[in-house]
């Protein structure tokens, strides 16, 4: 059974997580409604529980009309099991308020799980534009004198010859996307840092370069697992390890140690 943790509009704080069951008693007792927001893993946003057609069901089913049945009074013992089952239920709403108020340890605990997730969030995005800002760097830095040449003669279109130029500009643009808060985009993120790892790691073996090799490992990790970290200090370090390599492979492309080698590859789809 999912877990979700909930909020009210006007609200940043949230509680949580609570069964759909739970969420339902809640609804009962008036703590929610259906434009309460629930938290979409997949989506990775707040959404109103009303566009949820499946959980709306669950929480706020459609109650049926009861009838009243006279129990007879000779059957004291069905009376009595009636009579405590309101009881039993207000027991119930009673436990579920404590805890949506975080009376209980168990509700600090998650609370506190909750704004680091929270925290965590805030941080990803402009800590995973600044890797990707440094990693266009990298790739855009070697092809200053080309794409400056191609400007003087009026011959931009063939830049497209140059891939990893072009992967350069990618690079930049999905930057620009995560500092807008572009979170949606973070699954094409996990292969680009497939790419950095696969390709980087080759390169600095290839040529006998470890810091090539391990800095193109930690901007590579660093990217794929701050997509995916959930906790505040998990993510500190990821941002870190992430950052630190593309720094370095971005300082040696500006100080020319890639020249040559990127520029070096290109293809004859456009003609200068």
């Amino acid at each position: 059974m999912a877990d979700y943790y909930i909020r009210t509009p006007d609200l940043e704080e949230s509680r949580g997580p609570f069964g759909s069951t739970q969420l339902s008693t809640l609804a009962e007792a008036g703590q929610i409604t259906e434009n309460s927001l629930y938290y979409d893993e997949s989506k990775e946003e707040w959404i109103p529980i009303a566009l949820n057609e499946q959980l709306k069901a669950e929480v706020f089913p459609k109650r049926e009309k009861l009838m009243l049945k006279v129990t007879p009074s000779g059957d004291q013992s069905d009376t009595r099991k009636q009579a405590s089952s309101p009881k039993q239920e207000e027991i119930q709403v009673d436990e579920m308020l404590a805890a949506a108020e975080g009376d209980t340890a168990e509700m600090k605990h998650l609370k506190k799980k909750e704004r680091s997730f929270q925290k965590a969030a805030a941080l990803s995005s402009n800590g995973i534009g600044l890797m990707m800002m440094l990693s266009a760097v990298t790739l855009l830095a070697p092809h200053f004198t080309i794409v400056q040449q191609a400007i003087t003669t009026r011959t931009e279109m063939s830049l497209i010859n140059y891939p990893f130029l072009l992967v350069g500009v990618i690079d930049f643009i999905l930057a620009t996307c995560l500092f807008l808060d572009a979170t949606q985009i973070y699954p094409l993120l996990r292969g680009r840092a497939m790419l950095t790892i696969g390709f980087g790691v080759y390169v600095g073996w290839v040529l006998n370069e470890p810091i090539v090799l391990f800095a193109s490992a930690a901007a590579g990790m660093g990217i794929f697992y701050a997509t995916l970290s959930r906790r505040y200090s998990i993510m500190l370090v990821t941002i870190a390890l992430g950052v630190a390599g593309n720094a370095v492979l971005a300082y040696l492309s500006i100080i020319g140690h890639f020249a040559g080698f990127f520029d070096s590859v290109h293809f004859d789809i456009i003609s200068p």
